[in-house]
């Protein structure tokens, strides 16, 4: 083996293990529409694990949704557990475009605001089509609502 390629191995080695703990740090920051971290025994969990997965393999940063947290006001894509009560009778997990605290908080700019939340979304709503979920609009900001993937259907093949 060359130097070169046990380089390109080292290097690919390190890919992965920075790629498998960017996944690993998404999935454990998500939190339910009160703002609390998403138990690993609520029943949406794994899909949203799966969906907070899949925005990231898209290059897509996941939003830090708690004001609380330090990188709240960085924007990027939410993903928050609903319970039943609050999705006309359905449970799933909502899926929406946030941007920057710059833009929000520029009341001179918010066509810029409103514009470009609207044209992630429905780019965001492409992007949960191609990964095979369920997905159906929510609100009236241009949310998506998840409520299964493709590959869960009874008779889907596997």
């Amino acid at each position: 083996m060359t130097g070169i390629d046990s380089l390109q191995t080292g290097l690919g080695l390190l890919r992965a293990a920075a790629e498998a703990a960017e996944i690993a740090q998404a999935a454990s920051g998500l939190v339910s529409i009160d703002g609390c971290r998403l138990a690993d025994n609520y029943p949406l969990a794994p899909l949203a694990r799966r969906i907070a997965r899949s925005v990231t393999e898209a290059g897509l940063p996941l939003h830090h949704c708690p004001r609380r947290h330090p990188l709240y006001r960085l924007g990027g894509v939410c993903v928050l557990a609903v319970p039943p009560g609050l999705a006309d009778g359905r449970a799933g997990i909502t899926v929406s475009w946030t941007p920057h605290n710059l833009l929000v908080l520029d009341w001179d700019r918010y066509g810029t605001y409103t514009g470009t939340r609207q044209a992630m979304n429905t780019a965001l709503g492409g992007v949960l089509l191609a990964f095979g979920y369920l997905v159906t609009p929510f609100g009236s900001g241009g949310a998506w609502l998840v409520t299964g993937h493709h590959d869960d259907e009874p008779g889907a093949s596997r």
